[in-house]
């Protein structure tokens, strides 16, 4: 059987390793770290979900403009899109939804919720 194939956008080197721990063993997951390179897998693979980090380096387009691009393109725009961020105020939740992603994680990410949206997605 096929496993579930994610793309995790994360600049920091040490988020990025834990998302691997959190999810590697149970999905297809690969994890780059900027808009070009989540621009390139998106062209040359299928995924079914993409975990998108919010503040992706300085000087760089951030994880907001990244959506609005991926929307914008006819063949991944209906890949369902996950705010993974720090953004954690009152409010910050109905700010990335009403922007277009699919569901909000502020991190720390709790591994069982993550999961189970997952499969509430690809299901």
């Amino acid at each position: 059987m096929k496993k579930t194939r994610l793309l995790c956008v994360e600049d920091d080197s040490i988020n990025a390793f834990i998302m691997e721990k959190l999810l590697a063993k149970d999905y297809d997951l690969v994890c780059v770290k900027d808009f070009e390179s989540c621009l390139n897998e998106l062209e040359n693979g299928d995924y079914d979900v993409i975990l998108m980090d919010i503040n992706l380096g300085r000087g760089q387009m951030d994880g907001t403009d990244l959506l609005k691009t991926i929307r914008e393109n006819e063949r991944i725009s209906n890949i369902p899109v996950f705010a993974i961020t720090s953004y954690a105020l009152p409010g910050d939740r109905e700010k990335f939804l009403e922007m277009g992603f699919n569901h909000y994680f502020s991190k720390p990410i709790d591994r069982n919720e993550l999961i189970g949206i997952i499969q509430n997605y690809v299901s």
